[in-house]
């Protein structure tokens, strides 16, 4: 009998080889698995190490914003340390726990320094580290570096104050003239939360300016006048002018509420205003157009007068209507009633002004026409740039025969009197704006209070 004889290796080998399949396939499944639950963490993007300028030089008082973000993993760490001569400070060591706990982080770096390091003159250095919770990097994370070289310059701008006495209405303007340093980057006048940039007084030396201010209207009368001149570093410079302020009366009024206005007025403006939401009742849509949307429009004319130059392209006094009646008066403050009961209350920063129905309006002064459109509570609107951030306002329009970037003459028709926007009847709305804030108009229809307050402060002087 013949015997068979059976290879023992082979039969290992096959019966190892579905053990090893069964082994991969559980490996890649693992693999599999773990890549589809971790493949987020092996992402390769740094964080973002942001300064909200760009600085060569930093004084005291600097303010200077940093932020750092990582928006996939989030951020593990932050470190920020200033190094000058053989002395350096960990400004901040944060460390963050969890992977996208903290996706962005803010710092004061101004407000650091002054809490931590006795700031001597010269050059220093700036060096931001941060990292992720990414898996790269050995598990250490994505990870990105900042370094800025700086020199500290704590010498703040010469300032001298060349216009004397300034006596000023509340809800007025005034002039004020100054002489400031080379080094001065930005210059004006503070009254309270307002600032004012100066200009170049094109009459005077390369360093003399002069600035246009507006002391608002519901501003306490003690408020204090401040000229300010900031060099590139952040050090600042203050005087306080002389100055007296005449506190003034301002009307209140009641104005009942109808149906027939609020359905009148409220569809009209939300056709023409999609960021403005119909509310659940006509008299709330009204109370938030009012309100929210009055304010949108006051702020975006504040935007625009950044815009405007240093140059007067107004000339001598403007020029109310011609023929007509005073309406209502500029900072009356108004308050809404509704079936008898309070829904509103604001401020009318105008005149209006009527004559007949569709009445030609007229330019008040010189000026660039930047904007004719429908304008929020305004409805048809046409607003002149007339220099040096005044701006002047002509509501309610029925129609408007100019465009941005006209140039326009004092009593050059722009188009006719109507009843658009928040509008109960044909009227001007006409507003007076100076770097956004509302000033009286009155002060600027006075020929002698223009050359007192403004004009002969910008002689040149005797020196």
């Amino acid at each position: 009998m013949k015997m068979t004889k059976i290879n023992t290796g082979e039969r290992g080998a096959a019966r190892v080889l579905p053990t090893l399949v069964v082994l991969a396939s559980v490996v890649l499944v693992i693999l599999v698995a773990a890549i589809s639950l971790t493949y987020k963490r092996w992402e390769g993007q740094a964080p973002e190490v942001t300064l909200d300028r760009d600085f060569k030089s930093l004084g005291r008082a600097a303010s200077i914003g940093l932020t750092v973000s990582d928006p996939g993993n989030g951020l593990k760490q932050v470190t920020i340390r200033l190094k000058q001569g053989d002395q350096e400070v960990v400004l901040a060591d944060d460390a963050f726990e969890g992977a996208g706990t903290t996706n962005s982080k803010t710092y004061e770096i101004g407000n650091l320094i002054a809490e931590k390091h006795k700031v001597q003159p010269g050059p220093a250095t700036l060096t931001i580290h941060a990292s992720d919770y990414a898996f790269r990097n050995f598990l250490g994370g994505n990870r990105a570096e900042l370094t800025k070289d700086f020199d500290f310059d704590l010498v703040a701008p010469r300032l001298e104050l060349l216009s004397g006495q300034h006596y000023i209405n509340q809800g007025g303007a005034e002039c004020v003239v100054y002489r400031v340093s080379e080094d001065a980057e930005i210059s004006g006048v503070q009254v309270g939360s307002n600032f004012f940039p100066g200009f170049p007084l094109k009459s005077a030396d390369a360093n003399t300016r002069f600035a246009l201010f507006a002391f608002q209207y519901d501003l306490p009368a003690d408020t204090h006048v401040k000229v300010v001149a900031r060099d590139a570093a952040g050090n600042e410079a203050t005087a306080e002018p002389w100055q007296k302020v005449f506190p003034k009366q301002f009307r209140t009024r009641d104005i009942v509420l109808e149906d027939s206005f609020i359905q009148k007025v409220v569809p009209e403006v939300l056709s023409h205003t999609p960021s403005i939401q119909q509310q659940e009742e006509l008299v709330k849509t009204f109370v938030e157009i009012n309100s929210n949307l009055r304010r949108q429009n006051h702020e975006t004319i504040r935007n625009m007068s950044k815009e405007s130059g240093g140059e007067f392209l107004w000339k001598d006094a403007f020029l109310q209507l011609s023929n007509s009646q005073v309406e209502a008066f500029f900072a009356d403050r108004r308050t809404y009633l509704y079936q008898g009961k309070r829904v509103d209350q604001q401020d009318h920063v105008g005149f209006d002004l009527s004559v007949t129905q569709h009445y030609p309006i007229e330019a008040a002064n010189d000026g660039k026409v930047i904007l004719a459109d429908y304008f929020g509570i305004y409805g048809n609107t046409v607003l002149i740039d007339h220099g040096a951030g005044l701006i002047s306002l002509y509501g309610h329009m029925s129609s408007i025969d100019v465009k941005p970037g006209q140039m326009v003459k004092k009593k050059e028709a722009l188009g006719k009197s109507g009843e658009t926007g928040l509008a109960g009847g044909d009227h001007l709305h006409f507003g007076f704006f100076l770097q956004g804030v509302p000033v009286n108009p009155t002060e600027w229809w006075d020929a002698k209070w223009i050359k007192d307050h403004v004009l002969d402060r910008l002689k040149p002087s005797s020196e």
